[in-house]
């Protein structure tokens, strides 16, 4: 099962890889010049807005179907996840539409209804993929991601041709969701609701609150700062965490691998915990080193026009992508394990000692602050996490609160 664990990971990086590089470093450096300061933190913004909503709403679902899909199967049930899916798409709707209108001075309907089909389908996207996930289909996972990159390069071309920037996220969302599609049997399920939609519903709400926080905290850093500073800051500190936000989300479907065979086991034992700590830790160290000897020549290769700004965030910004890989190896083990309310408690007061971190940090020091404020945060988050997973005496077991009987 290790060995299998391993392969998986590994082709779940891959997988992850190959689109993201066709968008981060080929496609976005191209649109950046081509939009300019202004134009281009605006566009940076918008996404950011349509993965903030889009990412925790698919996302969750994605995750609660793999945890309780032993119980819908042994109690021989279907339904609940295609009515939580419309659910989330008119929640979703509602809040992409509202934030459009917020950052964008004079949107035009064609605008808004492209943002909004980018956040739709994505959100669609993140829920249906667990079919594959389900069966630790992660061939299928790096085939889907091969066409995802494919589309993404279909769209780069139509937005040649129409001047839409948005229509690269759609094209490329577009053809992946077709391969899913074929693939998975989800959406045939009906929008019938059982006898666990409940609580199904009641975890899919604890753990989007939690993965909206977390989220919130990942993405909202160009949210907060576009009203703050304008869309030219959110440019500068957009190219600073190029490479770091890359790296983490190549290495984030580790834990997507880690969550797939966790909801498998009955126990983690802390020996375990340890090793993984103890190498991630290592990993870390080395890839900060890496981090710091690229970003910057890549910085002036990619985004000249304001690399000499951002190369002064990036010592800071690398540290806090290394704490937060460790972070999101640690969650996994802890969603799995322990009671799903600790979510909350974590994402939670994450958010609270970001925000006065950002903000002291940021009066003080301006954008570098900011970039301060963000790295102690997550520095107090992993100290929070470990400990509790060292609550009990230590010992990892399984939630009973994920099973019903």
């Amino acid at each position: 099962m290790k060995k299998k664990m391993i392969y998986d990971s590994i082709l779940n990086i891959i997988a992850t890889s190959l689109p993201l590089i066709i968008l981060q470093l080929i496609i976005l450096p191209i649109i950046g010049t081509i939009l300019g300061n202004s134009k281009y933190g605006l566009m940076v913004t918008l996404v950011s807005l349509t993965t903030l909503i889009s990412l925790p709403l698919g996302n969750v679902l994605n995750n609660v179907r793999l945890l309780e899909n032993e119980n819908y199967q042994k109690n021989g049930l279907s339904g609940d996840f295609n009515v939580l899916l419309v659910n989330s798409i008119i929640i979703n709707s509602i809040l992409v539409i509202v934030g459009t209108l917020y950052y964008e001075d004079h949107p035009s309907f064609m605008n808004i209804i492209l943002i909004l089909g980018i956040s739709c389908l994505s959100l669609v996207r993140e829920y249906l993929i667990v079919s594959f996930r389900l069966s630790l289909n992660y061939k299928g996972i790096l085939v889907n991601n091969i066409i995802l990159g494919i589309g993404y390069l279909f769209g780069f071309l139509f937005f040649y041709m129409f001047g839409y920037w948005q229509l690269i996220y759609i094209v490329g969302t577009f053809f992946s969701l077709l391969y899913i599609i074929k693939k998975s049997n989800l959406l045939k399920e009906g929008f019938a609701t059982t006898i666990l939609f409940k609580k199904t519903s009641y975890k899919a709400v604890v753990l989007f609150s939690s993965t909206f926080m977390k989220t919130v905290l990942s993405y909202a850093d160009k949210l907060i700062l576009f009203p703050l500073l304008g869309p030219t800051a959110v440019s500068v500190y957009y190219s600073a965490t190029v490479l770091s936000k890359l790296i983490t989300r190549v290495i984030t479907p580790v834990t997507s691998v880690m969550l797939s065979y966790l909801a498998k086991m009955q126990e983690f034992k802390m020996k375990h915990l340890v090793i993984l700590m103890s190498l991630m830790t290592g990993i870390g160290i080395v890839g900060y080193f890496i981090i710091m000897a690229i970003s910057e020549p890549m910085l002036y290769l990619l985004y000249p026009q304001w690399a000499t700004e951002s190369a002064q965030l990036i010592s800071v910004t690398a540290a806090t992508t290394v704490v937060d890989l460790i972070s999101s190896i640690i969650n996994p083990i802890i969603l799995r394990f322990k009671n799903i309310n600790w979510q909350l408690g974590i994402s939670g007061s994450n958010l609270i000692i970001t925000v006065l971190a950002v903000f002291i940090f940021y009066h003080l020091y301006g954008l570098l602050g900011f970039c301060i404020g963000m790295l102690i945060s997550n520095i107090i988050k992993l100290i929070m996490m470990i400990f509790i997973l060292l609550l009990n005496n230590g010992k990892v077991k399984k939630n009973e609160s994920m099973i019903y009987e």
